[in-house]
């Protein structure tokens, strides 16, 4: 049980960076001056974060079919709903993640 909470917390996790990433680029967008200076730095700053979050969540080892499935709903909805670019090298470590389940 302690991995799916692992696979859970890590995707939770991403949920929030993303929400973080939204909510900056909409100030981002109606800042101007410095503040729109700053604002990009920092949102420079999250993009990297949630990129590193994304990667975490996609190589997580899962131990159950269950944590397959929470993982595999999870990109799925990442990439039907434009929320974040997942790129080639995220899936190549989704599915490497799969490849390793013990049967």
């Amino acid at each position: 049980m302690e991995a799916t909470d692992g696979v859970a917390k890590l995707i939770a996790e991403h949920r929030q960076s993303i929400a973080e990433l939204e909510c900056l680029g909409k100030r981002a967008m109606e800042a101007e001056g410095t503040d729109a200076i700053l604002l990009g730095q920092r949102l420079d700053a999250v993009m990297a974060e949630e990129a590193a979050v994304r990667r975490r969540a996609a190589i997580a080892p899962v131990a159950t079919i269950a944590e397959m499935k929470m993982k595999a709903a999870y990109f799925q909805r990442l990439t039907a709903h434009d929320w974040c670019e997942v790129d080639v090298e995220d899936f190549r470590a989704l599915l490497g993640s799969f490849a390793k389940l013990q049967s």
